[in-house]
């Protein structure tokens, strides 16, 4: 096995870890962070089955189509908890709805089931970047810090999570399914390590949002 295999192979693993933790510490978690908990459950089945069918070697790219709506729609719900009384429901609502139409519309016209789903990813990665970088200003209200009293901590490692792995990772997303189609499988390869690394980072921010959680609810 190569060194990127390797790579791309071991950095499932603090997914997993994240994952199984939160399953761990579910019940201890107040009802504005379990959000969080269903989002790292939810996707970390789909990591681990996307892992599996590459040790099969099957075409796993048809399970991306799947997580993309699911993952944006499961940060929305853990934003609509976090910006309760800033931004109201139904925008979230609408926002879930419109891309999850956009990007079954997309699977089945434009990006196939077995094509990799660039243009709903640079999407959702906008709408993202936006939502996190719109949570960043509401967290100087210092109104915002009374409404998260008990867990702003962890909204801030959340916030900074999504924001740290949607911008850096845009690029990507955009030029994914050229690097894919044009460019040499090991380079490719390269540029799959550099997504773990950020999907990685991103985790750990999670899980710090939610040991810290966990942490004050012993105090």
């Amino acid at each position: 096995m190569s060194v990127t295999k390797f790579i791309l192979v071991f950095s499932h693993f603090p997914i997993l870890f994240v994952t199984i933790y939160s399953m761990v510490i579910y019940t201890r978690l107040r009802k504005e962070i379990k959000p969080l908990a269903w989002y790292l459950m939810a996707t970390g089945i789909l990591y681990a089955l996307s892992l599996l069918l590459w040790f099969l070697r099957t075409n796993n790219l048809p399970l991306l189509h799947v997580l993309v709506p699911l993952r944006f729609v499961l940060l929305l719900v853990v934003y609509k908890e976090i910006l309760r009384g800033y931004i109201p429901s139904w925008i979230l609502y609408v926002l879930a709805g419109g891309f999850c139409l956009y990007s079954f519309i997309n699977t089945l016209f434009i990006e196939r089931w077995y094509t990799f789903n660039a243009k709903a990813m640079t999407v959702e990665s906008v709408l993202l970047i936006i939502l996190s970088m719109s949570t960043y200003i509401f967290l100087m209200d210092k109104r915002m810090t009374k409404h998260l009293n008990g867990y702003i901590k962890s909204v801030e490692w959340i916030n900074s999570g999504v924001f740290l792995y949607f911008t850096s990772s845009l690029t990507l997303m955009y030029f994914g399914d050229y690097m894919i189609q044009l460019i040499s499988s090991e380079l490719s390869r390269y540029t799959w390590v550099v997504h773990s690394f950020l999907l990685v980072i991103m985790y750990y921010c999670f899980w710090r949002a939610l040991w810290k959680q966990d942490t004050i609810s012993h105090l």
